[in-house]
């Protein structure tokens, strides 16, 4: 029943960045509002005024006065439903929008990320309300604009704040685990900020051998601009006052993060590519789940077309990013980079700034006490405690759910460290689909 829901949840095709594609995005509302309401949750579909994909909240309330028994509580879930685009097609080796079961990997866009957590947590949820056993409200939080940076995600939740607020902890589904032995929880994620940049240096494209040397070249000026930010070496970050307020790892928590460790070589292979380098030399690994970074994402200008155009472009275009830390704010780091731009541009080169999306960073104490009851939950069903990580990538709901509603957040998940997420052939191992499920039973019925 699970893989046939799955299934049909995989072929709608709720692909948040394509405008044409909306309708599939109502489409999965449809979906979930139908499923949910078939076993008995009230569903609410929370929308606002300029038609974003829209938030589902599903509430499920068992018979228990809290006020005398004190034994049961309200868990909250929280996972998205919209996906990534499946380009490029040519490289999947099934057809992206259909399930395929093939070599006990179940293949689909969106079956890691997230859909599969999604259905999951509707299966297991069904399972214990069939049986009676169910011992704790439950509220889903569905979103579907995840993978654009959540833009409408506080207005949304805000709009839902009586209803989401009831719960004791919130339980994030869109992380996985690096093998299918050991469970893993998260208690950090990196923030971002992304920009557009585009330096003008007049009106029109020029003749190279004519103005050559006599007139900036806003190419050249972009790619040096973006040299001084970080060092090509060291791989610091240049900006006056970037690093002043990060917040380092407890003892406790570098004694979990040293735990988890991966070579060079192991990433040359993950990733696929020649060589690696790091910011921290000590533990390389760590370069990406605990400091900060800046990357250019894309730049262009000038001709790139077949064959030789001797130009001096009057403009050049660069889209980049950076990841921050705790105690790092994009509103902050907005303001340093606007600054260090305008101190390190020639007179008479202009410029445009435009800020993409802002994402702050999330972290969690390892040391709440319902942190400590999923790490048991987790020991008793796979036999092993589990490992406590950081990574280096951003989700936007995270730190609005713990400042909306200051309640513990747990960050964990099921799928495995090759389910090509954002990437062709996607795939949800079918063995922890179906844990993950048993394992979501416990964490309800706890």
């Amino acid at each position: 029943m699970s893989l046939k829901l799955f299934s049909e949840f995989v072929s709608i095709q709720s692909v948040a960045t394509d405008k044409k594609r909306h309708g599939e995005i109502l489409k999965a509302v449809s979906f979930l509002k139908r499923e949910l309401e078939l076993i008995g949750f009230k569903v609410v579909i929370v929308k606002n005024n300029i038609g974003s994909p829209p938030l589902v909240v599903a509430t499920y309330q068992i018979q228990c006065d809290r006020l005398i028994t004190n034994k049961c509580k309200t868990i909250g879930v929280y996972a998205h439903y919209d996906v990534q685009p499946e380009d490029p097609v040519l490289k999947w080796k099934t057809p992206p929008f259909n399930l395929t079961l093939k070599n006990k990997k179940i293949y689909g866009r969106g079956t890691a990320d997230d859909k599969g957590h999604v259905i999951q947590t509707i299966a297991a949820a069904k399972k214990l309300i069939d049986t009676n056993k169910l011992k704790n409200n439950l509220i889903f939080i569905f979103e579907g604009e995840e993978e654009v940076g959540s833009p409408n995600f506080q207005e949304l939740i805000n709009k839902a704040k009586k209803e989401v607020g009831k719960a004791d902890v919130f339980y994030m589904l869109d992380f996985g685990m690096e093998t299918s032995d050991k469970p893993e929880i998260f208690f950090g994620l990196r923030g971002l900020i992304a920009f557009e940049l585009t330096l003008f240096t007049g009106e029109k494209d020029l003749h190279s051998g004519v103005y050559g040397n006599r007139v900036y070249n806003p190419i050249n000026v972009l790619t040096n601009l973006l040299s001084k930010i970080k060092d090509s070496k060291t791989g610091e970050i240049h900006i006056p006052g970037f690093y002043e307020k990060i917040r380092k790892p407890t003892k406790v928590e570098m004694g979990h993060l040293l735990l988890k460790t991966q070579s060079d070589e192991a990433l040359e292979k993950e990733a696929e590519v020649f060589s690696t380098t790091a910011l921290d030399k000590m533990h390389p690994w760590l370069s990406s789940k605990i400091y900060p970074s800046f990357d250019i994402n894309g730049i262009y200008g000038g001709y790139a077309g077949e064959g030789v155009k001797t130009i001096i472009s009057y403009q050049a275009t660069a889209k980049f990013s950076f990841r921050l830390i705790e105690n790092q704010t994009p509103d902050e780091i907005e303001k340093m980079a606007k600054k260090f731009i305008v101190n390190n541009l020639p007179k008479g080169v202009k410029f445009t700034l435009k800020t993409l999306g802002k994402l702050e960073p999330f972290y969690n104490d390892v040391s709440n006490q319902y942190v400590k009851k999923t790490a048991k939950i987790l020991k008793d069903y796979f036999g092993i405690d589990p490992l406590f990580s950081r990574t280096g990538g951003s989700i936007g709901a995270a730190a609005i759910l713990a400042k909306t509603f200051n309640k513990p957040l747990i960050l964990t998940g099921f799928t495995l460290a090759d389910c090509n997420i954002h990437s062709p052939n996607e795939n949800y191992d079918e063995k922890m689909f179906y844990k993950g499920i048993e394992v979501l039973e416990n964490i309800f019925a706890q």
